[in-house]
This record gives structure tokens, sequence and C-alpha cells, in this order.
């Protein structure tokens, strides 16, 4: 627990646009590595089964959050709608 904080603090002293390319660079390893694996029959598989044990892992947590944000989207449409 300590270390998680520490890690928060330091994660707070560093620049945003650090933060930016951190994430960036991140977001492109991730993208190639999967592109890779797509053209790879048994670990697209692979892939495809680890993505059906997590959904069917947290499938409330899921289904949940997909019905608060389709409240959510009826009520900003109802909303939109009486102010026209």
């Amino acid at each position: 627990m300590q270390a998680q904080e520490k890690k928060a603090e330091e994660n707070k002293d560093r620049h945003p646009l650090i933060t930016l390319g951190i994430l960036t660079a991140g977001t492109q390893l991730g993208t190639a590595l999967i592109q890779k694996m797509g053209k790879h029959p048994v670990l697209l598989f692979a892939m495809g089964s680890a993505v059906g044990v997590y959904s069917y892992k947290n499938r409330k947590e899921i289904l949940a959050e997909a019905e608060h944000l389709g409240n959510r989207s009826k009520a900003l449409l109802s909303r939109k709608a009486d102010s026209e």
C-alpha cells in the first residue's frame, strides 16, 4: 500500500507532457503487439479466450456499467429535447 502511495506521489511530480509521452509510447507498443498477435491463429484464439474469461468473470460489473451509461444517455437526450 505504501509503495502505491509513493508511486502516486512520483507521478504527481511528473510533468504532464512526460506522462502524455509515456502513455503514447505504451499505446503504440500495445497496438503493434496486438496487430502482430492477431496474425497468428493460435494467439488470436488465446486472446479471444482471455477476453471471454475476463468478461464472464466481470459480467455483473460490465452489465451494471452499461445500464448506468444507458440511463445517463437517456437523461442527456431528454435534457436536450427539453431545451429545444
